[in-house]
Formats: structure tokens, sequence, C-alpha cells
């Protein structure tokens, strides 16, 4: 598997209009980096979705995970 580039930042604070709450990196301090969208949480199903399988492992992202499913649970 391919190195993964080291998350500086993680957002958690978009949710489209299909209620997806995105979850979005970015890898230095440069703010004209563009984020990039490692995976999403479908808040109607709790399902996740990878766009980048590296990051499945990454401590910061799952931790965004846990974070989202847990502020969610029984709001319906």
């Amino acid at each position: 598997m391919k190195n993964i580039k080291t998350i500086t930042e993680l957002r958690t604070d978009y949710i489209d209009d299909d209620n997806l709450q995105h979850i979005d990196c970015w890898f230095s301090e440069n703010d004209d980096e563009e984020g990039k969208t490692v995976a999403v949480v479908d808040l109607d199903t709790k399902k996740v979705i990878f766009f980048d399988n590296r990051y499945r492992a990454d401590e910061k992202v799952k931790k965004a995970i846990a974070g989202i499913l847990s502020r969610r649970r029984g709001r319906y």
C-alpha cells in the first residue's frame, strides 16, 4: 500500500443536500492547499463511504467518524 500523507487538519462541518457529512483533510499548513474529502458518513443509514481507503486506519479519521456517529445516535 502506498504511503499516506499525514493529516495536519481535519474538518467535519459540511453536510451536503443528500445528508452526507464530509470528512475533509488537509496535509500541510499552506493556506493555498486544496482540501481532500477522504470519506463521508451517511447520516440516514450510518454507513461510512471512503473515497481513499488508505485513510481507513488513520486515528484522526476514525475519531472523527466515531464522533459523528455518537452525536447522531437517537436523532431521527
